[in-house]
């Protein structure tokens, strides 16, 4: 595969409970041509959305889910005249720095889907998560490769380019949505690259829960 030229590139950011600061949406633009934000059925009293120049939103009147927000903001991103080489998704609520971008940039050198890694800081990450994290990975990993074992299954950092954007459609639903598109993925063959990023968790409320998406997740694993 070629070097990824990051103008090619657009940032897709899903937001629920309150839409992206300003300065997540300008940070984003210093390495990428542009932002499609896409409000998955938010509260009619959370803060406006300021126009400016590079960012787009795509409003959906409902709360679906993360997996519908993806899905939905894919759809238009690829029905675009002009359409981007790579999608670099990365949540509102702050816990994903965008400084990190031009290492995905990068790595999508040899991978068409680059996924954040953040079991390097697992102390920083809160316990249940941290446990329902790596028991994810090891279902994973027993459903597809032996090497996906000990890697982040679910930080929902990642970019796609190549067949991970154009051949494998992102599934709909909610968190597990992210997971059975890395499954499939993985079992099409794709090159899949992890990127250490921090685990970070006191930025805005994230609209994880604990319990049920794990169970999601668990089932997306498995079925």
């Amino acid at each position: 595969m070629s070097a990824l030229d990051p103008s090619r590139v657009t940032a897709l950011v899903p937001c629920h409970i309150e839409p992206p600061d300003t300065e997540l949406l300008d940070a984003l633009l210093m390495h990428v041509a542009a932002v499609l934000v896409v409000c998955d059925g938010m509260p009619p009293h959370a803060r406006p959305i300021a126009p400016r120049p590079g960012v787009s939103v795509l409003r959906l009147p409902v709360n679906r889910g993360k997996g519908h927000a993806l899905s939905a903001g894919v759809a238009r991103l690829l029905g675009h005249r002009r359409v981007p080489e790579a999608v670099l998704v990365v949540d509102s609520d702050g816990q994903h720095p965008p400084e990190l971008a031009p290492r995905f940039i990068a790595a999508a050198r040899t991978a068409e889907l680059v996924v954040g890694d953040r079991f390097g800081d697992l102390r920083s990450m809160p316990v249940l998560r941290r446990a329902a994290n790596r028991a994810a990975s090891g279902l994973l990993a027993s459903v597809t490769r032996p090497d996906v074992r000990g890697r982040d299954t679910q930080c929902g950092m990642r970019l796609l380019r190549g067949r991970a954007l154009h051949e494998i459609p992102h599934p709909v639903g909610r968190y597990e949505a992210e997971t059975l598109h890395l499954k499939r993925c993985l079992r099409a063959g794709i090159a899949v690259s992890w990127v250490p990023v921090p685990a970070v968790y006191d930025g805005a409320p994230s609209s994880f829960r604990p319990v049920r998406d794990v169970v999601r997740v668990a089932v997306a694993s498995l079925r």
